[in-house]
């Protein structure tokens, strides 16, 4: 006696109705395989005896009966009583006349189980969690369970976790710790994985003995649990299969086809390019160089991309490695960079038919990008299989066993998404700041962003090299990235977030907002920034600033939860339909040590100009439009017509610093550019007074900062930043867009010393008490638990 082993899921080109979605859409079958290669791959990968299990037909299993060490078995569709939810029950070893009686009451889950018992036919439940049709409930799958003798343990399709769970769950319904029912097998329907998972028998003589071992519990599940990657791979094999002979009609040259056929139409031998395939690989390179046309189509830059992996498949003579291991992966890489190269073409076309006016041809641009974003699909599909087999381990286990579920799920692990993470902005110092604590506090917390610029800064920062960058309009400083999409999904997924953060409504945050809908990871969005109100200061068209607004609408409206800075901006978010029971307040804090009294220096600002006996009053932020700089302008020339010794230091930069150098150089305003470290703890500090206009900060950072360096903060009173301040005690309140309102509040501070020293204490006793540290607690305790009852 001796170990024996078999591959005891695999299907054929028999297999002829597909149950993943993408395959029926084009009305693909199963699979394209050949029993023969079926029969010949698993010989080779050490299978002792071959089985073809397709859905409801024995053709595959007949058409190679004749080899040695096969047997006849099939994987039947049934259906539960009353309902036509199905399940998929593997018969093993049966003959042809059983297979006819099996169709006869395959419509009955019942029946065929007192078939199936009363032949003594060895049978085991596939894919437990995974139902191709309606989904299983509870109960029901506690009645197959308990019912049936063998279930699938091992299946190399489903991931990990479904396979893993499938032991505590099966021996929880049965009631019977020492359940040892269980096999395994591949499930390829593409040739690529037969025997890569298999069930082994330790001790058996024959074919006879192999399955009698198996259906008494002594069958060992050996091999490779299923992924997404391996599971689309499955998908574009069995599509191109189907669409082979489409593609061969355009043209493309002959070394491509081979690359395409070694990746996705296995065979027993590598065929290697024959001279005049060299030849014809030149010629069309030739073709490719000598093109005039400007203007490139879908199909030329599939082509030309096709050209490039023959070349770098084919001209390097082939390695043996793709046959099989590592296929998936590689062809990841090569799908992944080939949809990057058409997205960039076509983003790139539509982002300069946009700015050129052409909306026509943008439209076209659009529809271009249509068959690329197909050309994707199987990718998430694979990835929503996963969501949706975990979510049933989850309910069942939940009902099952709380034992079990409790063990299911993810460590406490977070990842934030942001547009924008080294710009000189509250959202960048925000989220450098968190990831910071993250490491400090030994919190598991990844930071993803997407830009050609190298980042630093402390934390687990995930930059990914974006598909292309484009310039907002009206904004040209501030760029905008189109991340790796499958690059980012399939990180999220391997590292297994519980929750993530979305900062911006941008590329990156829509990104992550389809991840975090396939993946199932509950998703807190932080509504930072006004939208609506920076869109229309920026494109000065109200038509815009309502695009915006229905944009952002939609976009925080289907996130599980909306973190807000303030609570006039929960006001907003609810006129703009957003349940209230679904924001929280976003909590924010200061460096109480970085910014305090304590640096100030009679001599820093000395540097910049002025009289070193002035009353000096600071803004500091990003000089742009939307932060009302113009009111602040205003106000500063009206309050200086009645103390002439008032300056204005403006730390920072942005698109509107020439404005604002027209209208008020040589009127005591100095321009510091962008200070970082101490040198802007030293501006806040040795200023007297902070002034922030802006009516769209949804908080304002630069408030507490100035208020920990005992600064008196005069704001605006629409926004976040006037629930920094209380008015009278920690700074002033004007209404906003006035700048006569503005300046009185200046010169009743700038004129009051009593007042001002009393507002300084208050202010930097109110912001001691706001620390980034406390900030981040109140953070880390929303829990994913908590946002999915909010879903719920």
């Amino acid at each position: 006696m001796a170990a024996l082993s078999c591959d005891l899921h695999v299907h054929s080109k028999y297999s002829s109705e597909s149950g993943r979605w993408a395959l029926r859409s084009l009305k693909a079958p199963e699979s394209f395989t050949p029993p023969e290669l079926i029969y010949e791959l698993a010989r080779k990968r050490g299978m002792d005896f071959v089985t073809i299990t397709d859905i409801n037909t024995i053709e595959g299993a007949l058409s190679i009966s004749h080899l040695p060490g096969t047997f006849i078995s099939e994987e039947i569709r049934t259906y539960l009583p009353g309902t036509r939810t199905s399940v998929h029950i593997l018969a093993f070893n049966i003959t042809e006349q059983q297979h006819e009686e099996i169709a006869e009451c395959r419509d009955s889950f019942p029946s065929l189980m007192d078939y199936l018992e009363d032949k003594c036919i060895t049978h085991s439940l596939a894919h437990p969690f995974y139902f191709p049709d309606t989904d299983l409930k509870t109960d029901e799958f506690v009645t197959v369970v308990k019912r049936i003798g063998l279930i699938e343990s091992l299946n190399g399709t489903r991931s990990r976790l479904e396979n893993e769970s499938v032991i505590p769950i099966a021996r929880s319904i049965k009631s019977d710790p020492d359940f040892t029912g269980f096999t395994g097998g591949s499930d390829d329907h593409c040739g690529r994985f037969i025997g890569l998972t298999c069930t082994e028998v330790a001790d058996a003589e024959n074919l006879e003995d192999y399955l009698d071992q198996i259906s008494n519990g002594k069958g060992l599940p050996r091999g490779e649990h299923g992924n997404a990657i391996r599971s689309a791979y499955s998908v574009y094999s069995i599509a191109y299969s189907f669409y082979r002979d489409r593609l061969t009609a355009q043209k493309v040259p002959a070394i491509a086809t081979m690359a395409a056929d070694r990746f996705f139409r296995p065979s027993m031998s590598s065929v290697e390019p024959t001279v005049w395939h060299k030849a014809d690989f030149l010629f069309h390179q030739f073709i490719k160089k000598a093109r005039k046309s400007g203007k490139p189509g879908f199909e030329t830059i599939f082509a030309d991309q096709l050209i490039e992996i023959g070349k770098d498949l084919n001209l390097r003579s082939g390695s043996p490695e793709l046959e099989a291991e590592g296929i998936d992966e590689r062809t990841f890489e090569i799908l992944n960079r080939l949809s990057n190269k058409l997205f960039q073409h076509y983003s790139s076309l539509l982002f300069q038919r946009i700015t050129d006016g052409r909306l026509l041809d943008a439209l076209e641009a659009f529809t271009a990008l249509i068959p690329v974003i197909l050309l994707n699909i199987p990718y998430p599909m694979a990835y929503l299989s996963r969501k949706k087999g975990r979510e049933a381990v989850e309910n069942i286990a939940s009902e099952v066993s709380p034992e079990i579920s409790g063990n299911l799920k993810n460590p406490d692990r977070r990842v934030w998404f942001t547009d924008t993470i080294d710009d000189l902005n509250g959202v960048s110092r925000t989220i450098q700041k968190f990831s910071r604590l993250s490491m400090d506090m030994e919190k598991e917390m990844a930071v993803i962003a997407s830009q050609s610029r190298p980042l630093s800064f402390p934390g687990w920062v995930v930059n990914f090299p974006p598909i292309r960058e484009f310039p907002v309009p009206d904004y040209r400083s501030k760029l905008l990235s189109i991340p790796p999409f499958l690059e980012v999904l399939r990180f999220v997924e391997d590292e297994g977030f519980g929750m993530m953060y979305i900062s911006t409504p941008g590329p990156v945050g829509f990104a992550a907002l389809g991840i975090s809908r396939i993946l199932g990871i509950p998703a807190a969005g932080i509504y930072h920034t006004d939208y609506p109100r920076h869109v229309n200061h920026i494109a000065q068209d109200g038509k815009m600033g309502e695009f915006a607004g229905t944009a952002a609408a939609w976009f925080y409206s289907n996130v599980d939860i909306v973190m807000v800075p303030s609570t006039y901006y929960m006001d907003d978010l609810e006129k703009m339909g957003i349940s209230r029971d679904r924001m929280k307040l976003f909590p924010r804090g200061t460096d109480c040590s970085l910014f305090s009294p304590e640096w100030r220096s009679d001599d820093f600002l000395l540097r910049f100009g002025g009289n070193p006996e002035s009353m000096k009053l600071l803004y500091a932020g990003r000089i742009s439009r939307e932060k009302d700089l113009d009111i602040l302008a205003k106000a500063f020339i009206i309050a200086r017509s009645t103390m002439p010794d008032l300056e204005l230091y403006l730390a920072g930069d942005g698109p509107f610093r020439g404005d604002l150098v027209n209208q008020l150089s040589g009127r005591g305003c100095y321009f510091c550019g962008v200070l970082h470290g101490e040198d802007l703890s030293r501006a806040y500090a040795s200023c007297d007074i902070f002034v922030f206009p802006s009516s769209t900060d949804t908080y304002g950072n630069s408030v507490l900062e100035a208020q920990a360096s005992g600064l008196p903060a005069i704001v605006s009173d629409r926004g976040g930043p006037q629930e920094i301040i209380e008015p009278g005690n920690t700074g002033l309140v004007f209404a906003s867009h006035d700048p006569e309102s503005m300046a009185c509040s200046i010169l009743k501070i700038a004129q009051n010393k009593e007042l001002r020293e009393s507002i300084s204490r208050n202010a930097r006793k109110m912001a001691t008490a706001r620390t980034w540290e406390k900030a981040f607690d109140k953070l880390w305790s929303i829990s994913p638990d908590d946002l999915k009852q909010l879903k719920v």
